[in-house]
């Protein structure tokens, strides 16, 4: 299985949101297709974050930074599109301040050819990605230590990829594919965590590791 991962920085269309641990509130509306949006938030309490297109083939990137209380969605509604969300807390010298209460949510409603991910470093953070159509790809990637560290992949159709990887304590990660080869992973690093992975359809492949 390959996976390919969104540029986390691109070059146009940039809005920077930032802000001295006040909370921001940044939004992005696109029509039409082969478009670029990018939210940055860093150093905030309560930021939010949305963007939401109407198009193909188009990006959207939220990094939210050394942020508490962080809360991302994207919403896409066509074929070919990448949507990425980065959530972490704070690099200090030689040691990361993990970020608390990070929240990510993507939807692409439909189509072909897309791709999600999520990126979370900190404790209480929960992401969940949506996905309906064909040959999409969705990847969660979490660590964090205390609370809880919950993942969600649900997938409506054909040739789909879904990744989750953990690591951490109280994980808690889920995968639910529905349609036909369709590949679901999820890893998970430490103990005591649970893992679900469910599949309706023919010739799928689901695999849990868990060490």
């Amino acid at each position: 299985m390959s996976y390919k991962l969104s540029a986390i920085a691109l070059g146009i269309g940039v809005m920077f949101s930032v802000g001295a641990a006040h909370a921001d509130t940044a939004t992005i509306s696109q029509t039409g297709s082969w478009n670029d949006s990018s939210i940055e938030q860093y150093d905030n309490n309560g930021a939010t974050a949305t963007i939401t297109v109407n198009g193909y083939s188009n990006d959207a990137v939220v990094v939210q930074q050394d942020v508490n209380n962080a809360n991302a969605t994207i919403t896409q509604t066509a074929s070919a599109g990448d949507a990425t969300i980065d959530q972490s807390g704070s690099q200090q010298w030689f040691w990361t301040v993990p970020g608390n209460n990070q929240y990510a949510n993507i939807q692409q409603t439909w189509g072909w050819g897309n791709t999600a991910w999520v990126t979370q470093r900190g404790n209480n953070t929960d992401a969940g990605i949506s996905q309906g159509g064909f040959d999409n790809l969705a990847g969660i990637k979490q660590q964090g230590q205390g609370g809880w560290v919950v993942a969600q992949i649900n997938q409506t159709g054909h040739m789909n990829d879904g990744y989750i990887e953990q690591k951490g304590s109280g994980l808690n990660a889920t995968i639910n594919q529905n349609g036909y080869r369709n590949e679901g992973v999820i890893l998970q690093r430490n103990s005591g965590h649970t893992a679900t992975l469910t599949q309706v359809g023919s010739y799928n492949m689901g695999v849990i590791k868990q060490h």
